[in-house]
């Protein structure tokens, strides 16, 4: 059983070990409050001590943050944890001044400073910090910002607490069930169309009553959103998170109006599907219904790992080799047990292995959720066998590319073995929900989030009726004329968390169109396709997203890429037309 465990042991054999890194870690901070005395004069060793201690302080956390979620039961895990987070606040205090004092600098100043020797390969690091010198205010105007963050904090927090801790369900009592936040989605899934009606009606009803707190939350976010981004001398709210990833507003736009071009194959599917359903009337709450539930199929987890390793086989014997070290070297933590964190998820750091968290139960669902994770550790294996631990690392944007990109290569085996006609429904219907929730649905939340925030930036006042009023027409034009939009759905807004995280949801989309087109590639034995994405996985912390994706094989700054993606979804969508007499 232990080879069904992951090795964390190679990280500290033993948790004093880990406590003893703790004490060096305080030690070198010690150093570093001595050399902030004459700050300019020594900027080079504090470069080096930052860049020095958060190495040691990620394998740290990693270590710790594993082995709590390894088992909660543990008091031990659960103070070593909070030990390491309470380092990591004091690192962050002590290292406050450090990009203050580099934005700071003159032109020349930082010419100087990146052209020294010892500097060299602090190229990246150095001009992730230089880039917002322009979006920079003086050092007492950025000392006001910095006592209002936990103030424009406000209404993300108010947002959190009314809808995760004060607001209340109601009790289905016809079918004996409590309605909350977390089981909504299941209810939804339910064969019951009674039970799935009543507690959607009731689920937003719920929403709609403290929708106008919701609504001013929101407003109130955006707004101050708005004064901050002017202030630092960006055209919009959207640039400004945009610039983080170096994205254009184009690239953002194109993908709404791509989507917009692929509409009527969306609604070719609920058709579709209000077909396969055998309805009159297809309504919000049938959204969530698989086509078919006649197939069922478990996997031991060696059948799922034989499953994913030939999954892979079209990526070349390298590929295969390297991920085939995830079982042998004991990166995945598989099956669930007492005090073990639910979910799923690839942890790790520049000096451990890439470490995969599953609960694996034997269904479909959790196959996929091993070849995701392992996508997403062997781009950290690709990354970090390359680059220095400057140069390694990668963002959220391309994250998702790795992980859904082996889903694709899963789904295309399993797709090929299909035994049954009932199988390869599911299968297609699976496959096209891939792309109803993460292409179109995330799409649709980013149009809303683009719409909303720049009604909110020209001057206008959106109250609970404008924002639901936005969304409800939104909701119609993407669901098209086969769905019947409830009146509830208007609220669905309110439930969203995301919104909070600005300019976030349309990740998901591009990351999902650049992946199967990359899969498309490499199926297609498209010359060099593979030898690229592998190169996209090598390129670390390089290059910023959309000049990394170009470096796999796809042009996201191009227009016309998203509806090219979407030839696999027009193809699945005419195979379930077929399938479904």
């Amino acid at each position: 059983m232990e080879k069904l465990r992951w090795d964390l042991e190679s990280i500290y054999s033993n948790d004093d070990l880990a406590r003893d890194e703790i004490k060096n870690i305080e030690k070198l901070l010690e150093e570093v409050k001595s050399l902030k005395e004459e700050p300019k004069k020594n900027l080079v060793k504090l470069l080096q001590k930052d860049v020095e201690i958060s190495r040691l302080l990620y394998k740290l956390a990693a270590y710790s943050h594993m082995k709590k979620d390894e088992d909660s039961n543990v008091s031990n895990f659960q103070k070593l944890d909070k030990e390491v987070s309470n380092l990591n606040s004091k690192i962050s205090t002590v290292f406050a001044f450090l990009t203050p004092l580099l934005l700071s600098l003159d032109k020349q100043e930082i010419e100087e400073l990146k052209n020294k020797e010892e500097l060299k390969a602090y190229d990246v690091y150095l001009n992730k910090i230089f880039r917002y010198k322009a979006h920079t205010l003086s050092d007492k105007e950025e000392l006001i910002m910095s006592s209002l963050s936990s103030t424009l904090r406000t209404s993300a927090n108010l947002y959190y607490f009314l809808t995760n801790t004060d607001m209340k369900f109601p009790y289905l009592e016809k079918f004996d069930k409590q309605l909350t936040n977390i089981n909504f989605v299941n209810t939804q899934m339910d064969e019951n169309r009674e039970l799935r009606k009543e507690s959607f009606k009731k689920f937003y009803d719920t929403y709609n009553q403290y929708g106008n707190t919701i609504a001013q939350s929101y407003y109130s976010h955006i707004d101050g959103l708005g004064k901050i981004s002017k202030l630092r001398k960006y055209n919009s709210i959207r640039e400004m998170f945009l610039y983080r990833d170096d994205v254009s507003t184009q690239v953002y736009d194109a993908l709404v109006e791509s989507i917009h071009t692929n509409l009527p194959y969306l609604h070719k599917y609920y058709e579709i599907k209000k077909r396969a359903l055998g309805l009159d009337e297809q309504h919000m709450y049938d959204v969530y219904m698989p086509m078919t539930s006649k197939f069922e199929k478990k996997y031991t987890f060696e059948e799922a790992k034989e499953l994913v390793i030939e999954s892979v086989k079209p990526m070349g014997e390298e590929y295969v080799n390297n991920y085939k070290k995830a079982f042998e070297e004991n990166w995945i933590d598989v099956e669930p047990r007492p005090g073990k964190r639910n979910g799923a998820y690839s942890s790790g750091s520049y000096d451990t292995k890439p470490f995969i968290l599953l609960n694996f139960d034997g269904t479909l669902s959790s196959v996929f959720t091993l070849a995701h994770e392992m996508g997403h550790s062997l781009h950290s294996y690709y990354d970090r066998s390359t680059n220095d631990f400057l140069h390694s690392g990668y963002t959220i944007f391309v994250a998702e590319v790795a992980s859904t990109f082996n889903e694709a290569l899963l789904l295309d085996l399993l797709m090929k073995k299909a035994e049954s006609e009932e199988e390869l429904l599911y299968l297609t219907d699976f496959y096209v929900n891939n792309y109803k929730s993460t292409v179109f649905r995330q799409t649709m939340f980013a149009e809303f989030e683009r719409d909303v925030h720049h009604k909110i930036e020209n001057g206008e006042v959106l109250t609970k009726d404008d924002f639901s009023n936005i969304y409800f027409e939104l909701n119609k034009k993407y669901f098209g004329d086969s769905m019947v939009s409830d009146e509830e759905i208007a609220y669905e807004w309110m439930r969203i968390p995301h919104f909070y995280s600005n300019f976030y949801v349309y990740k998901y989309a591009i990351g999902f169109t650049a992946s199967s087109i990359l899969v498309r590639r490499v199926l297609e034995g498209v010359e060099n396709a593979r030898e690229n994405y592998i190169k996209f996985l090598k390129d670390g912390d390089n290059h910023f997203p959309i000049e990394q994706l170009k470096i796999a094989g796809v042009d996201m700054s191009n227009p016309e890429t998203v509806n090219k993606s979407l030839e696999t979804f027009r193809e699945l969508v005419d195979k379930l037309d077929k399938l479904i007499k």
